[in-house]
């Protein structure tokens, strides 16, 4: 992947981004149940995680001299993931996120490159690899809120 197609796919990455830590506001917002306490405190986690890749995304467009993305009109034009739909029930909420991560893993998994050739090529993969583990993470938890 050439990188300036890689600057724009990682961009894209950065919009999808911001729209899952807005959906995870939400869901933080509204979480209701039972099980409030703990979804609570696992949403404002994930929020915490989904800000600093936020930050890593940037840096990285940055150090590969790209212009990150960065009015709300463009990461919505530039977004793949779609707002949060749920109407605020739990399972949909996880249904939705557990749908996010493996879509986010879809494009993390495009963006690394396995050849290492060149600095720029290492640094993207040093950068995706901690976001993938994350999306990995958010994946397997969603699956075991419906076991």
């Amino acid at each position: 992947m050439e990188l300036e197609k890689k600057i724009l796919t990682i961009n894209r990455l950065l919009a999808d981004y911001f729209v899952l830590y807005i959906k995870l506001h939400r869901y933080c917002w509204y979480v209701k149940g039972q099980q409030f306490s703990s979804l609570k405190n696992w949403y404002e986690t994930k929020l915490t995680v989904c800000k600093a890749h936020i930050d890593q995304l940037v840096e990285l467009i940055l150090i590969l001299e790209g212009q990150p993305f960065a009015t709300m009109e463009k990461y919505v034009k530039e977004a793949t993931l779609e707002e949060a739909t749920a109407d605020d029930e739990t399972e949909e909420m996880m249904s939705q996120l557990l749908h996010d991560a493996n879509h986010l893993l879809k494009i993390t998994n495009e963006i690394i490159e396995k050849k290492t050739e060149d600095q720029a090529s290492r640094l993207v993969q040093q950068t995706m690899l901690p976001l993938e583990h994350e999306l990995m993470k958010i994946k397997n938890e969603c699956r075991n809120y419906f076991k």
